[in-house]
């Protein structure tokens, strides 16, 4: 018994039993696929905005960060004091709490004051931390918004060049049908017929590669929607507009993030230089003496005394100072960054919109109108097979081509219509 057979028996199935397994998961597969509802490319970013997790993430980050809005500008919590004052040691009174005059026994409360410039700066550090976590929501909105149009773009394509690839085979298999009528009839050489064959099978291995390229499109779509629907309707309408995109480079949601960055630096710098000012505090305790001695009560006063501003207060300043230098001059590198980046991608996307308009205008003509004349010679015995299959083979690499072209100017459009946030 081989390695197989005892495999399979372990698992108590017989080996004839797995291809049929095999089919049912794939037919299982398909029917999911087709039970989901149809994804076109709105109903894709809409998706992808309600599954990803990395939204919930920030969500969840900027829910935490609001919750501590209430308690930032709130006084800390009273202290309860319970004790024993002047208890004897020693001496005629020794360990008891009634013989002595001096001995109470104390219950008290107190209360911490930070003073009211550190309370407005705590608010406002508070305030600016959430108004944070939301630009930063809006960053990784555009991104996940980003990345799931790329995605639903790079599966629309690559299902259109294996729809293409079909066609060109079903010809092909047409030319492989009429090569032995042709070499009978003398039009032809003996070695058509297996060159037509073997011209097909390179296209079948051509379309398997295609094949390969829609499945891994599918699972990066997938990664961002949560399903693998088919997909629906046609790629939307993109424009450039370029002056509109360097005229509000600004805008761009990593660029806007950092301004209530730079609001919650301030906040900190304003907290920190509060510390110089103090903190008080209140207490009230009451004492209850022994038999035949009169009960007290006791009002404290405590406050805080900065008296080395300059090696406690000032360097915690300081810090947050340079903080604010670091996030102005990292605002001005993405400007920068930003603006090379449009620049890069204005740049690429007039390269591809020239090549495909000479490739959609020119080329593809002259290859569909080469490839209709070889044929018709060749059907007409004036030329060889070869010179046909090299036609057509010209003629779909054109058209894959120019596929290809389409998918990559439709990307570079959608990377420039998500860089700036309406």
């Amino acid at each position: 018994m081989d390695t197989s057979q005892r495999t399979n028996i372990a698992c108590g199935w017989p080996s004839s039993a797995w291809p049929l397994l095999a089919a049912l998961a794939m037919w299982h597969n398909a029917a999911a696929a087709q039970t989901s509802p149809a994804l076109d490319f709105a109903s894709a970013l809409r998706a992808a905005e309600q599954h990803a997790p990395l939204l919930r993430a920030r969500a969840a980050s900027t829910q935490g960060a609001a919750a501590l809005q209430t308690s930032a500008a709130q006084l800390p919590d009273p202290k309860l004091t319970l004790g024993v004052a002047d208890f004897p040691v020693s001496g005629p009174a020794q360990g008891s709490l009634t013989r002595d005059n001096f001995t109470m026994r104390q219950i008290g409360i107190s209360q911490d004051v930070p003073n009211r410039a550190k309370r407005a700066a705590r608010s406002d550090v508070a305030a600016a931390r959430t108004d944070r976590e939301r630009a930063l929501a809006r960053v990784d909105v555009q991104a996940v918004r980003r990345e799931t149009g790329l995605a639903w773009i790079a599966r629309f394509f690559a299902e259109k060049r294996v729809a293409l690839m079909a066609t060109v085979i079903d010809q092909q298999r047409q030319l492989v049908n009429t090569a032995p009528a042709q070499y009978a009839a003398g039009k032809s050489m003996a070695s058509a017929v297996p060159m037509a064959r073997l011209d097909a099978l390179a296209l079948s291995d051509r379309q398997d590669e295609l094949q390969r390229d829609v499945a891994q499109a599918s699972a990066q779509l997938q990664r961002w929607v949560g399903s693998n629907a088919p997909l629906a309707g046609e790629l939307p309408a993109l424009t450039v507009d370029a002056s509109h995109l360097h005229a509000h480079i600004e805008r761009s949601a990593e660029i806007a993030a950092i301004t209530p960055q730079q609001t919650l630096a301030q906040a900190e710098v304003r907290e920190a230089d509060a510390a110089k000012g103090g903190d008080w505090g209140w207490g009230v305790s009451y004492g209850r003496r022994g038999q035949g001695y009169g009960d007290l009560v006791s009002v404290q006063f405590t406050f805080e005394l900065p008296l080395a501003p300059n090696e406690r207060q000032q360097p915690q300043i300081i810090a947050k100072q340079k903080e604010l230098e670091r996030l102005s001059s990292e605002r001005e590198d993405l400007v920068q960054r930003q603006t090379l980046e449009l620049d890069t991608m204005l740049a690429e996307f007039q390269e591809v919109s020239r090549k495909l308009k000479r490739l959609t205008l020119e080329a593809q003509p002259l290859a569909t109108q080469r490839s209709a004349l070889t044929l018709a010679a060749f059907e007409s015995g004036r030329d060889t097979l070869s010179a046909v299959l090299q036609a057509r083979q010209q003629q779909t690499e054109l058209a894959l081509r120019a596929l290809e072209l389409q998918a990559k100017q439709a990307a570079v459009q959608w990377r420039l219509n998500t860089l700036i946030t309406e």
